[in-house]
C-alpha cells in the first residue's frame, strides 16, 4: 500500500512539474516583447473561431437530440396506438426496406391497399424468404401477397442484370465509422468524466482509465475511426488533398517567377513566416500552426519547369508530410491559370488536422485566401515594386564591390 502511494505522488510531481514547464513556456512564448503582441492577438482571433465552431457543432447536437427523442416517441407511441398508413406512405416504405432486402430491388413492382401490399416482378429464388419476411415487418403491413416470379440465375432478364449489393441494416451508432452530431458530444462527455475520474483515481488504474478516455474523447472530436486517428489505416498515408484554381491578369512566366522566389512568398501567404534556402533545391519552412505556434519543415524541389510548373516534397523527417505542385498555363485572354494541387498529412495525423480546422488552420481554406492575396498581389504591380527594389538592391551590392 505504501508502494502505491509513493508511486501515486511521484506522478502527481511528475504532472506538477510538467504543467509548470507548460505554462512558463507558454507565458515566455506570449509575453515576448518582440513577438508578443501579434501572437496574442492571433490566439485571440483562433479562440474567436474555435468558440464560433464550438457553438455551431453544439446547436447541430442539439437539433440532432431532439430529432431522435421525437424518434423514439413516435416509435414508443406506435406500440399502443394502432396507425392506419396510407397506401403511398406504406409503398414507400416498403420500398425503402427492399434495398435492404434483394440485390436488384428495381425488379420487384409494390402495389398497397389497406395495408394489403402486393409485390410482383422478378427475383432470385436465394432471396424469396428474406425479401417476404422482411416486408412483413415493415410498420403498417397487415399482409402481404407473394406474386413474384423466382429465377435460379439471373440469366437473360433485364432486371437481374448486374452484380447488386443487399445494403446491410443501420449498424449502432457506434460501431459506424462516422457518429452524428448528439452521440459525439456524448461520447465527449463521458471522455471527460473519464480522464477526472482516472486523474483521481492515481496510478496505475487511474491512467489507463484517463488514458481510456482520452482517446474516446479524441474519437469524438475528430469523428474519425482510432485507427485512422493514429495513423494505422492505409486511408491516413497519403492525408489530405487540396486542390484550388484562380486566373491571374499576368503573363504564366511572371506568375511562375513570383512563385519560384520562394523567400518571398510570404508577401501574400499570411501564416508563412519565413521561407530559407539551405542549399540548391532545398529549404527551410516556418509558418503559424494552431495557437499561432510555429511548425517548422524542409522541403526539395523535386520539379521545375521555368514558366509551366514547380513540384515539391517535404524531407522524410519533417513533422508535416506534404507533397504537391502549382502548374501556370496561359488563358485566352492573355492571363495566367494557376492550378495548386497538394497532399497534406499534419502532426498526429487526423487529430492535428481536426485542431487545426477548429483553430482555423485548414489547409484548404488557406491555399484558397493565399491565391486569392496572390491574385491581388499581381494584378496590383506590387510584385514589380518589390522587384525592383530588389534589382537596386543587387545593383547598389555590385557597385560596392566594385567600388572596393
Amino acid at each position: 500500500m505504501l508502494q502505491t502511494n509513493n508511486a501515486g505522488a511521484a506522478a502527481s510531481y511528475v504532472g506538477v512539474g510538467v504543467a509548470a514547464a507548460v505554462a512558463a513556456a507558454g507565458a515566455a512564448y506570449f509575453l515576448d516583447p518582440r513577438s508578443g503582441g501579434r501572437r496574442r492577438a492571433l490566439l485571440r482571433d483562433q479562440l474567436q473561431h474555435a468558440a464560433h465552431v464550438s457553438k455551431d457543432f453544439a446547436g447541430k447536437a442539439s437539433r440532432d437530440a431532439q430529432q431522435r427523442a421525437r424518434g423514439m416517441y413516435e416509435r414508443s407511441r406506435r406500440v399502443f396506438h394502432e396507425e392506419q398508413v396510407d397506401d403511398h406512405v406504406l409503398e414507400e416504405r416498403v420500398r425503402a426496406a427492399l434495398g435492404r432486402l434483394t440485390t436488384h430491388p428495381g425488379a420487384i413492382e409494390v402495389a398497397c391497399s389497406d395495408g394489403a401490399v402486393h409485390l410482383r416482378g422478378d427475383i432470385l429464388e436465394q432471396e424469396v424468404s428474406a425479401v417476404v419476411h422482411g416486408v412483413e415487418r415493415v410498420h403498417g403491413v397487415r399482409e402481404v401477397s407473394n406474386e413474384m416470379l423466382t429465377h435460379r440465375e439471373p440469366g437473360r432478364i433485364p432486371a437481374l442484370q448486374g452484380t447488386g449489393a443487399v445494403r446491410t441494416s443501420r449498424r449502432f451508432e457506434y460501431m459506424q465509422e462516422n457518429w452524428s452530431p448528439a452521440p459525439r458530444l456524448l461520447a465527449g462527455a463521458a471522455g471527460v468524466g473519464m480522464i477526472i475520474g482516472g486523474a483521481m483515481r492515481g496510478a496505475p488504474l487511474g491512467l489507463a482509465f484517463a488514458a481510456g478516455g482520452a482517446a474516446l474523447l479524441a474519437r469524438s472530436i475528430c469523428n474519425t475511426p482510432l485507427t485512422q486517428l493514429v495513423g494505422v489505416s492505409a486511408g491516413e498515408k497519403e492525408g489530405v488533398l487540396v486542390q484550388k484554381t484562380i486566373e491571374v491578369y499576368c503573363e504564366p512566366g511572371e506568375a511562375y517567377r513570383q512563385w519560384r522566389r520562394l523567400e518571398e512568398l510570404p508577401r501574400f501567404m499570411n501564416h508563412v513566416r519565413e521561407v530559407r534556402k539551405i542549399d540548391e533545391g532545398r529549404y527551410h519552412w516556418v509558418v503559424d500552426g494552431p495557437a499561432g505556434a510555429p511548425i517548422e519543415w524542409d522541403a526539395t524541389i523535386t520539379a521545375d519547369k521555368p514558366d509551366e510548373l514547380i513540384a515539391w516534397r517535404t524531407e522524410p523527417h519533417s513533422a508535416i508530410h506534404s507533397s504537391g505542385v502549382v502548374r501556370f498555363e496561359p488563358t485566352a485572354y492573355g492571363g495566367a491559370r494557376v492550378h495548386v494541387r497538394m497532399t497534406y498529412r499534419p502532426p498526429a495525423n487526423a487529430i492535428g488536422r481536426t485542431v487545426a480546422r477548429i483553430f482555423g488552420r485548414d489547409p484548404g481554406r488557406q491555399i484558397g485566401e493565399d491565391l486569392i492575396r496572390f491574385k491581388q498581389y499581381m494584378e496590383s504591380g506590387s510584385w514589380r515594386l518589390t522587384q525592383q527594389a530588389h534589382s537596386a538592391a543587387v545593383s547598389e551590392g555590385v557597385s560596392g564591390e566594385l567600388r572596393a
